[in-house]
């Protein structure tokens, strides 16, 4: 995939490879059968226009050692889902620190949302 490319690409050339991590695969199968006993600092999501996967909502939320991922990129042209899971995750565990529209599309209803999510602090 021409994007996990580039990106790999860019962790090389910033000498980031052992700090960075790149998981390249169905955020929902991922979260299903994925490592929970590890540390995630950042899980970025470009979901379908439905929306986040249950399972992945469910591993934000209650992932092992008590949340095992601090921050959340979430991109979507789904603004119903959006709101949807942005209500799911922000409900207990998360807060929206962040959010910006992109116009990608002119002349259409057609917007691109960035939200950037950070695990709320325990009081």
């Amino acid at each position: 995939d021409r994007l996990v490319s580039a990106c790999q690409h860019n962790i090389r050339s910033n000498g980031l490879q052992d700090l960075v991590r790149v998981i390249s695969q169905d955020a929902g199968t991922w979260a299903k059968y994925g490592r929970r006993n590890h540390h995630y600092d950042i899980l970025l999501v470009d979901p379908p226009r439905q929306g986040l996967d249950d399972d992945v909502k469910r591993l934000a939320l209650n992932g092992g050692n008590g949340g095992i991922i601090e921050d959340i990129i979430y991109i979507s042209c789904g603004r119903d889902a959006l709101v949807r899971d942005l209500k799911v995750l922000t409900q207990t565990h998360f807060e929206v620190v962040d959010c910006t529209l992109v116009d990608l599309f002119p002349g259409t209803d057609s917007v691109e949302s960035l939200v950037h999510l950070r695990r709320k602090k325990e009081r």
